[in-house]
């Protein structure tokens, strides 16, 4: 048991040891990531509570909710990765993190809304996907695209 214990605590040592560089190399503000993370967390558990509330499946709730938040932690990273090589990209990472903590922070105040009213199907907005209309529709507007193809 011990064995097993100190393998898991060097692996997740290394792991954030992997982390921590990575934002340093990327230029990455701290606070920023330390604010999304505890976002995250607040939210996937609020989350995890209205699951619970309204005797929802908590096998999709971790496939899909647990999966989709850990997955959009990555998009900041990813335009971190190529405001290295194309530095007027930079200014873009700021903005990734501010709207998914914002997004995050809204998802949150939903869930907690929808416990409270008992009225799970409260609309949100998902900035997310808002952004990324926006910026699909910006792009569009400036590139040559064919029109046949506008996926």
């Amino acid at each position: 048991m011990d064995e097993r214990g100190n393998i898991i605590l060097f692996l997740g040592s290394g792991a954030l040891t992997i982390f921590w560089q990575l934002i340093t190399y990327l230029g990455i503000p701290t606070p920023e990531v330390y604010a999304l993370l505890v976002v995250f967390v607040f939210s996937g558990f609020a989350g995890f509570i209205k699951t619970i509330v309204f005797k929802e499946c908590l096998k999709s709730f971790i496939c899909f909710d647990i999966t989709s938040k850990g997955l959009s932690l990555f998009i900041p990273f990813i335009v971190a990765f190529a405001a290295k090589s194309i530095p007027p990209l930079s200014f873009f990472v700021d903005y990734c993190f501010s709207f998914l903590i914002l997004g995050e922070i809204f998802t949150f105040l939903i869930y907690i809304q929808c416990i409270k009213t008992r009225n799970k199907d409260i609309n949100h907005i998902d900035i997310y996907n808002l952004g990324l209309s926006n910026l699909k529709a910006f792009m569009m507007k400036y590139l040559k695209v064919d029109d046949k193809k506008r996926d």
